[in-house]
Formats: structure tokens, C-alpha cells, sequence
């Protein structure tokens, strides 16, 4: 199964890296990353917590 990780930015087309970001609440929730212009993608597994 493809990941958010195995696909590159939609906005720069750089690779995606697995990123921790803190919540308002001070818990972490895993992103997909981009190292390069910063672009951000959610995860399913993520969006079912938010």
C-alpha cells in the first residue's frame, strides 16, 4: 500500500519525510513533511485523531 511518505510534494515535487507537530492540547500528531518548500500532508491515521 502507498503511503504520504512514498509520494513526492505536490507543490515542489521533493520527498516527503515523517515530521511530529504539536497540538494546541500538547499532543503530537505524525505529518508528511516536505524539507524543501514545507508543505504539509495529513495522513489518514491522522485526520481519524484531529
Amino acid at each position: 500500500m502507498v503511503s504520504e511518505y512514498d509520494l513526492p510534494c505536490s507543490e515542489c515535487g521533493d520527498s516527503l519525510v515523517r515530521a511530529e507537530v504539536t497540538t494546541a492540547d500538547g499532543s503530537t500528531l505524525t505529518v508528511a513533511e516536505c524539507r524543501s518548500c514545507g508543505g504539509r500532508y495529513y495522513p489518514e491515521s491522522t485526520l481519524q485523531q484531529i
